[in-house]
């Protein structure tokens, strides 16, 4: 996996702590630079009211985070770390992770946390970590706080044979590169559902999915020619989503799962798509959403 410069947000919670622990690794093989940042934020209610924080409170709450950044940067450079900057931001998390990556046009990958330390342990994503995912410019791989930190193995590769989808497929085959052992392409043959229920040309599915089915496997040939392990092919028919999903939760050897950001259907928007925010917010593995570095 070949990038060039990694933004890591940290909030000093578990799950930002292992996805440091994904983002010094990948940093390591693909010789990048690694920057691990922390947004300090006081919220506007602490100036507010009968009783704000007193002004040596929030200046030593500011210390506080430094030094919790300093401790990860050394903790990073233990672990492997060649080429490691850190960075205090102040402000709303969120939009000052967007705006650091905005800002620097080297940034191709956004590593985090789905969960920071005041989220809920629930299967949605943590409002700062969509925020990011959603915004931010270039691809985004989100670990969740339970997820294994060892090299991946098994990629699920959902297409549906868009640009965005392309430029997916691409960064799973950088993922083999440095060390995966399979990848998995997977097409999902969603249907247009009549008003009966019942499709209107005879023989209209079974053509259609016989073109999708060759059309998946010229795919699997381009990338086969570019990598040395085995890639395979799945197809079905039904919601993409949850047939990527259900995909994941049959097969227990899929580690990571890589798709673009929005498919055939989606607005080009700065809106995550539906389906790639469903699997982002559902998926029990490391979500790798592809989106090539845009101006900004």
């Amino acid at each position: 996996m070949s990038f060039q410069k990694i933004v890591c947000p940290i909030d000093f919670s578990l799950g930002s702590e292992r996805a440091m622990r994904v983002a010094v690794r990948i940093a390591e093989r693909s010789r990048a630079e690694l920057v691990i940042a922390h947004a300090f934020h006081v919220p506007p209610l602490a100036f507010a009211g009968e009783a704000p924080f007193p002004g040596d409170m929030i200046e030593r709450m500011q210390e506080d985070a430094q030094r919790g950044l300093t401790e990860a940067a050394m903790e990073a450079t233990r672990l492997g770390a060649q080429r490691l900057t850190s960075r205090l931001l102040t402000g709303l998390p969120s939009d000052q992770i967007v705006e650091a990556v905005r800002s620097d046009a080297a940034v191709d990958l956004v590593v985090m946390g789905t969960h920071g330390r005041t989220g809920l342990s629930r299967v949605f994503l943590g409002s700062v970590a969509e925020k990011v995912v959603r915004l931010a410019p270039c691809s985004v791989l989100t670990v969740r706080e339970q997820a294994d930190v060892t090299p991946f193995h098994h990629v699920l590769c959902p297409i549906d044979f868009s640009e965005s989808s392309r430029h997916a497929v691409e960064l799973a085959a950088k993922v083999a590169e440095s060390g995966a052992s399979r990848i998995t392409l997977l097409h999902v043959l969603e249907l247009p559902v009549a008003y009966s229920g019942d499709p209107h040309v005879p023989g209209f599915i079974e053509g259609l999915d016989k073109k999708a089915a060759h059309l998946l496997e010229q795919w699997a040939d381009d990338v086969r020619a570019k990598v040395s392990v085995p890639v395979t092919t799945r197809s079905t028919i039904g919601s993409p989503g949850e047939q990527a999903l259900a995909a994941l939760d049959d097969d227990p050897t899929f580690d990571l799962v890589v798709m673009g950001s929005h498919g055939r259907t989606g607005i080009r928007r700065v809106l995550l798509g539906s389906v790639a925010e469903k699997v982002v917010r559902h998926a029990a593995c490391p979500a790798l959403i592809a989106r090539a570095r845009t101006a900004t």
